[in-house]
């Protein structure tokens, strides 16, 4: 059983790593600004909510998660995941600390959240 619970937090493990790998990632030099706003919002800021949404989910479903206690601690889990990267880019020369990117991370963690609580009841 242990192993089973273990075989289902994978993809959150693996996503996990993918984010951190790609967010640690030097940026090429005139990267920004190239994708126009969608609903006045950067691209950016889409994929950070994409992302930690996704990886709200990821943990959810590796959880079987179904109180709503369990899935807003394992939203917490992916926004504090995303906080630490933040913080991790201030280290990376091409990249910077930026608090618009750690309230789209919170905003899709917490929205993936509901949408998963939504999606099991």
């Amino acid at each position: 059983m242990a192993r089973t619970a273990t075989r289902r937090h994978l993809p959150a493990i693996a996503f996990a790593t993918l984010l951190l790998v790609t967010s640690l990632l030097p940026l090429p030099s005139g990267a920004s600004g190239q994708v126009p706003a969608l609903l006045g919002i950067q691209p950016d800021k889409w994929v950070h909510a994409l992302s930690y949404g996704a990886l709200t989910g990821l943990l959810a479903w590796g959880r079987t998660a179904r109180k709503v206690t369990v899935v807003a601690a394992l939203a917490g889990v992916a926004i504090a995941y995303g906080a630490g990267i933040e913080l991790l880019q201030g280290l990376v020369p091409s990249r910077g600390t930026s608090w618009l990117d750690f309230l789209a991370n919170a905003v899709g963690a917490g929205l993936a959240g509901a949408a998963w609580l939504w999606y099991r009841r």
